[in-house]
């Protein structure tokens, strides 16, 4: 009996030494790599640089790879807003082909179509148009399309929007229409001086 009772306690003995010493190995063990993760969003990083620049081939070799065509950066621009933005409609298409959301906005509310019309980029804005998003989508600040090329007489952009059927009676939220947008327009300076009248010319001029 006393054999018995010792021979268990050795063996419950042992199977403790054993968990501890399980644990013990397992606190001292490296953190499970985060490779993944990171090769993630190192590429979502990619993708952004890539869209950003109109660089449509490596777009489309990171949305085969499985990239997130939604990726976003700190200030929620997607690869469709940043290429939309920059005027790049191949990138435009390529991204909008795999599904991107011509609709979402940033963290302020401003969508592709936004960041087109205010370029004035009318080939982007004829593509986008051509998703199923309201032309009138406003930012969170009450602000459409329409304005922004109103703002900066992008007349092209304009007529386009207008047949979209984008009201110019719209308003953003401290009340301003679309003319209204249009008329803060002042007149662009020339980019080169007019060269000055000789001596000579404005006397034989009178």
């Amino acid at each position: 009996m006393f054999r018995k009772l010792l021979l268990g306690a050795l063996g419950l003995l042992v199977l403790v030494c054993a968990v501890l010493t399980a644990a013990w190995f397992s606190l001292r063990a490296e953190p499970a790599p985060q490779g993944r993760l990171l090769a993630t969003s190192e590429a979502e990083n990619y993708l952004l640089a890539a869209a950003r620049v109109g660089d449509t081939e490596l777009v489309t070799g990171l949305l085969k790879a499985g990239t997130p065509v939604e990726a976003r950066d700190s200030r929620g621009f997607s690869p469709l807003i940043l290429a939309a933005y920059h005027g790049h409609l191949d990138t435009v298409r390529a991204l909008l082909a795999a599904g991107a959301d011509a609709c979402a906005g940033d963290k302020r509310g401003n969508t592709a179509l936004m960041g087109a019309a205010f370029k004035g980029y009318g080939d982007v804005v004829t593509l986008l148009n051509q998703q199923p998003c309201a032309v009138d989508q406003a930012n969170s600040l009450g602000q459409t399309a329409l304005m922004f090329a109103s703002l900066f007489g992008r007349q092209e952009v304009v007529d386009q929007l207008r047949e979209k059927g984008a009201s110019p009676e719209a308003r953003d939220s401290s009340g301003r229409s679309v003319d209204d947008w249009a008329r803060t327009q002042t007149e662009p300076q020339a980019p080169v001086a007019p060269a000055p009248v000789a001596p000579s010319d404005s006397a034989a001029a009178r």
